[in-house]
């Protein structure tokens, strides 16, 4: 009879725990969701977040992040970009000398583009562009750009700074996305927690 009470009680804490992961990747994924459908304001200054650069390539996600800015840049010519990312082990440059060759290469002007090459987190990513936007003077209605998962941290972070947040989600690819889905929730209980 012991061994019966001991082991619905460790089925019933499995049960419990399972029950609460699943609970709260829920709630974590509707946060992703809205986050990442957010529209920004038009003409918004637009923050562009790094990712790996292999050399002196954007990774797959780089690319994803910049096609997405892109496609803001073009439908808003007179927004500013902060291109942001430092580099890190394995990269030849930094992650915004990588964004800035890219969406040069795709025709918008360097004058449009601020390279931001110091930070090395989403967190110092943001506040590092706060910082070239206050001496700058622009807009601190923002436009985040970055990997649709990534949206609602990087969005809850920029509003801890004072920015009014619109997303420019890139799109990542479905045989990469739950790898970095499930890291992402993993990111966004730390930054709770």
């Amino acid at each position: 009879m012991q061994k019966s009470f001991l082991g619905k009680c460790v089925i019933g804490i499995v049960i419990a725990v399972v029950s609460v992961v699943v609970i709260t990747a829920i709630i974590e994924t509707v946060f992703i969701v809205k986050a990442s459908i957010k529209k920004p304001k038009e003409n918004a200054t637009l923050i562009v977040l790094g990712c790996k650069v292999y050399g002196e390539h954007a990774s797959r996600s780089l690319r994803e992040r910049l096609d997405a800015a892109l496609i803001y840049l073009e439908e808003n010519p007179d927004s500013q970009c902060i291109v942001s990312g430092g580099m890190g082990e394995g990269e030849k440059i930094s992650e915004a000398e990588c964004m800035y060759r890219y969406l040069i290469k795709k025709g918008i002007h360097s004058s449009r583009i601020i390279k931001e090459d110091k930070s090395t987190s989403t967190r110092e990513n943001l506040r590092f562009s706060k910082k070239i936007i206050e001496e700058r003077g622009l807009s601190k209605n923002i436009a985040i750009a970055t990997s649709d998962y990534h949206q609602y941290r990087a969005s809850k972070i920029a509003k801890t700074l004072g920015f009014s947040v619109g997303a420019v989600p890139g799109h990542t690819a479905w045989l990469l996305f739950p790898t970095f889905y499930v890291r992402e929730l993993y990111g966004i209980l730390y930054q709770v927690l």
